[in-house]
């Protein structure tokens, strides 16, 4: 009911309250034989509806909406010309390149910043190689300085022997190697 409350007092819906009078049914013969003629006055009512003005639809207002914008746009906009255009896209061309310049720039410092850090981590690990070697060799040398004082206290013990106590075969065994011990000093 609505949508009658909106329409009922148009022009349309009021010719057609006027005019709709009783309902009659009229039979419509589409297969009329060729020699006969059809009464153009059963369609008399045709005409009214024919003068009826109607409404703009969606299409129509969305379209001279359109076009009334496009007119303003265009009276109002400046004709661009060649060179504009050609300044504009030379300008987003720059603007590119200058980002591009900055990403590789950025990636370039990275490069350099990683590369500096690997010089710095192998002079590092050199440093410490270094350090492992010389702690190596001191322990080493310790180890040697051990070695030579038990090697030592044995060959004194080896020469400070008494071998009149000992059997024929030891005290053979035991002057042969105070005499190798004689022979290396």
């Amino acid at each position: 009911m609505h949508c009658w409350l909106e329409l009922q007092k148009h022009p349309k819906w009021e010719n057609r309250v006027v005019s709709k009078g009783p309902p009659e049914k009229q039979k419509k013969t589409s297969d009329a034989s060729p020699g006969t003629t059809s009464n153009d006055e059963d369609f008399g009512s045709t005409d009214a509806l024919d003068t009826e003005i109607r409404p703009d639809g969606n299409k129509r207002d969305k379209e001279r909406l359109r076009k009334v914008k496009a007119s303003a746009s265009d009276a109002l906009a400046p004709k661009l010309s060649l060179e504009t255009v050609w300044a504009q896209k030379l300008e987003k061309v720059e603007a590119k390149e200058a980002a591009k310049n900055a990403r590789y720039e950025r990636a370039f410092e990275l490069q350099e910043k990683q590369i500096a850090l690997q010089e710095r981590q192998m002079v590092n690990q050199e440093r410490e190689r270094q350090m492992a070697n010389q702690e190596r060799e001191r322990q080493m040398t310790i180890k040697e300085r051990e070695m030579a004082q038990k090697q030592f206290e044995l060959e004194e013990k080896i020469m400070s022997m008494d071998t009149t106590t000992m059997s024929g075969a030891q005290q053979q065994f035991y002057i042969n190697k105070q005499n190798e011990i004689a022979a290396r000093r």
